[in-house]
């Protein structure tokens, strides 16, 4: 209605045809595209065989767990869709949920009796009971101040919330400089190219909270554990990731041999339907006895 009113103005959601140009000539976003379609990938790989599980379980704290990552996967997509629009801030601002989603997924995973009361209450989980349970996991005995994902958090929200860390830049693009509200996209290589590198980054934490909520990592297929570790050390500059590197024949050894011993979702759940002293069938013995007491 406003178009046809004031048809002069060139309307900021319609999309930046110049951002795009630029975004699609850049070879070095090309790379960070490419990096987040392998993470992407690589969550979807997952999400879809815990789906198979779920179907064949129907576990409360999977069935939630899948819930979250879902979440998480597609907050990154429309994280990558913001910014390639040339919608920085709110590219950044998607990834606080994706953090927050895959860290509540790995929670729910490992404690089935809050994924039941998650899935009951319908309320949500704040992030301080999701920070800490990750930190007495992965740091324990050490202060939380030095906590990198409760620093992460911080920063995120500072970005999340219109403080004026968020909102000055919109519109002061110096700070003595003149007000110029920034309505359009304006490509930025330097800045499409940390935010991109953020979002495959977020991708392989995503990954790293799914192989810490399995029951055990050595089920997790060690090609997809060697391929998360390869695009964490590809995008991890400074940071130290030593720790994660493997002897990848030993794991797939491991792998084989653990897959050899434990059975499928299906398999199990069709287990528990004939196994003479399984619940369902212990209960239906109840209930004939019972029926023929009466009887």
């Amino acid at each position: 209605m406003l178009a046809a009113v004031i048809p002069e103005i060139a309307w900021p959601w319609r999309g930046c045809p110049e951002h795009a140009e630029h975004a699609g000539a850049s070879e070095a976003v090309l790379q960070r595209v490419q990096q987040i379609d392998r993470g992407l990938n690589l969550i979807e790989w997952a999400i879809r065989r815990s789906a198979d599980s779920v179907n064949a379980l129907r576990a409360v704290n999977e069935l939630s767990a899948l819930a979250c990552y879902t979440r998480a996967f597609r907050a990154l997509r429309a994280a990558t869709v913001l910014a390639m629009e040339g919608l920085y801030l709110e590219a950044r601002v998607y990834l606080r949920d994706v953090y927050e989603s895959a860290g509540l997924g790995r929670v729910l995973a490992m404690k089935p009796e809050k994924a039941e009361a998650w899935l009951i209450s319908e309320r949500w989980v704040k992030d301080n009971e999701v920070r800490q349970f990750i930190e007495s996991l992965v740091m324990p005995g050490q202060s939380a101040s030095n906590s990198p994902y409760r620093e992460y958090y911080r920063q995120a929200g500072d970005l999340h919330h219109p403080t004026a860390r968020a909102c000055l830049p919109l519109v002061l693009n110096e700070p003595d400089g003149m007000c110029e509200p920034i309505l359009e996209s304006i490509f930025d290589a330097d800045t499409i190219d940390a935010v991109l590198r953020e979002i495959a980054l977020e991708s392989t934490f995503v990954c790293f909270t799914i192989i810490t909520a399995a029951a055990d990592p050595d089920a997790i297929n060690p090609d997809w554990r060697r391929d998360v570790h390869e695009l964490a050390t590809e995008l991890s500059g400074e940071i130290n990731l030593t720790h994660l590197e493997r002897d990848w024949e030993t794991e797939r050894a491991r792998f084989e041999d653990f897959q050899r011993h434990v059975l499928t979702g299906r398999d199990m759940n069709a287990a528990l339907h004939t196994d003479p002293n399984s619940v369902h069938n212990v209960r239906r013995r109840q209930w004939q006895d019972s029926g023929e007491a009466g009887a």
